[in-house]
């Protein structure tokens, strides 16, 4: 049931930028579809920080009620936009994760009650963690409807790699692959409030426990501000 909501959700919000392309086109400035060459390496950066949920899926998470299971998630990235429609960022995120131990690894000591599995029962667990990834990303609106300054909501999905850490006993280092939507509201030509929506794929054995799977899962929904150096623009 969860997981069922979980997905409904997402899909919702995927399906904001569709809807958000017609009234986008109403803002006070033309859009303009022209090619642009990117322009001094000193322009358009940013930077953002933001905060919110996350959840695991291990092999026993699922297991867990919702509020045994989300945990707080931190963000902090730093970025540019090299041309209208194409950015890159570089992203520090983590926290906690909690979730469901069989074999006693991170455990909190306190057993799930009601939850055997497979003749052993289930206790919380909770381990620290960080994620360094670089992500290249796409701005929807600007491909779709072209390039607008003052365009007041903006979709930007993305796709990067990088390495997530378990520096609590015993200690993880491992690859992963993220995908997501950076969805961003214009306050000002400097501030937009952000929204990012992301998925990460990792190791079987990140969280210390190893079930023959190929891989497990974290889904991140953080929200925050962003702050857009001068210059800025096309």
């Amino acid at each position: 049931m969860i997981r069922k909501t979980i997905f409904a959700a997402i899909a919702l919000l995927l399906a904001v930028p569709v809807f958000a392309g017609t009234g986008s086109e109403q803002d006070s400035q033309p859009a303009v579809r022209e090619r642009y060459k990117s322009g001094p390496a000193e322009n358009n950066w940013f930077v953002s920080v933001g905060g919110g949920a996350q959840m695991y899926f291990g092999d026993h998470d699922t297991r867990l009620t919702f509020k045994e299971w989300v945990s707080p998630a931190v963000d902090v990235a730093a970025g540019k936009w090299f041309l209208p429609w194409l950015g890159a960022r570089v992203m520090y995120s983590g926290f906690a994760i909690r979730g469901a131990a069989q074999n006693g690894v991170h455990s909190q000591g306190t057993p799930i009650s009601g939850k055997p599995w497979d003749g052993y029962w289930l206790e919380n667990s909770r381990f620290g963690y960080f994620h360094l990834h670089g992500d290249v990303m796409f701005n929807f609106c600007n491909i779709i409807w072209g390039y607008k300054q003052d365009r007041v909501y903006s979709c930007s999905p993305y796709v990067g790699v990088g390495l997530m850490y378990v520096y609590e006993d015993p200690k993880v280092t491992t690859p992963a692959l993220t995908g997501g939507i950076f969805n961003s509201f214009r306050i000002s030509p400097s501030i937009d409030i952000n929204l990012d929506l992301r998925a990460n794929l990792v190791s079987d054995r990140f969280d210390g426990e190893t079930g023959g799977r190929s891989g497990e899962g974290l889904v991140v929904v953080s929200a925050g501000i962003t702050y857009k150096f001068r210059e800025r623009g096309w």
